[in-house]
């Protein structure tokens, strides 16, 4: 395939996907943005990503539902608010925060210390601040409860557990990733209980 005809593989897709979503164009053109960019001298690894992409991209099963996916998940008046420029402003600095606490805990910052204190109350003020934008209500107690009251069989995390949706655009994200070599979305329960872990312990040091 040409250049030309992957972009136009992408295209199909993403028109696919989105048709008929009714969210802020920019929220579109973000998804139609995350594309495959394939290297003149690809690797073994990346040649077979590209592969499997351009395999699930045309599959009609993969197709109709990560679309139905995107409409279940945006045709509400909350969906939409989540998908204007201002809230997607908002989940990117979130996710940096996230990004932040991750790099530390992983650098061996101990959840006791100053530092990790200081990032969890940042990451807990920030997560008020997501919430209140979308309800009205701002409570930054409950923000910090519900990070160190975490309940791994909770409603939100079973629904991130049960969402087959959100498997396959991670799927589809992981597969760009790789044919572009940038980093993969990491969601590997593991890591993600062990930062939920190191992020409640710095916060219970407020509160002892």
């Amino acid at each position: 395939m040409s250049d030309d005809d992957r972009d136009r593989l992408i295209d199909q897709f993403w028109d696919f996907v989105t048709d008929g979503l009714d969210v802020h164009p920019s929220y579109v053109e973000g998804l139609q943005s995350r594309r495959p960019r394939l290297p003149e001298e690809p690797s073994t690894e990346q040649l077979e990503a590209w592969i499997e992409l351009a395999e699930i991209v045309q599959d009609a099963e993969f197709r109709t539902a990560l679309r139905d996916f995107f409409h279940r998940t945006f045709g509400t008046e909350k969906g939409r608010l989540m998908a204007s420029p201002e809230m997607m402003d908002r989940f990117e600095r979130h996710r940096l925060l996230r990004l932040e606490a991750r790099a530390a805990q992983q650098a061996g910052v101990p959840a006791e210390s100053p530092q990790a204190r200081d990032i969890a109350e940042r990451v807990a003020a920030d997560s008020a601040e997501l919430v209140s934008a979308m309800t009205g209500e701002h409570d930054i107690d409950k923000a910090r409860r519900s990070i160190v009251e975490f309940d791994p069989n909770g409603r939100a995390a079973q629904w991130v557990a049960g969402s087959t949706g959100l498997k396959l655009l991670t799927r589809y994200l992981s597969l760009v990733a790789t044919v572009n070599g940038t980093p993969k979305p990491d969601l590997d329960p593991d890591r993600a209980a062990a930062l939920r872990e190191w992020t409640a312990t710095a916060l219970r040091q407020g509160t002892g």
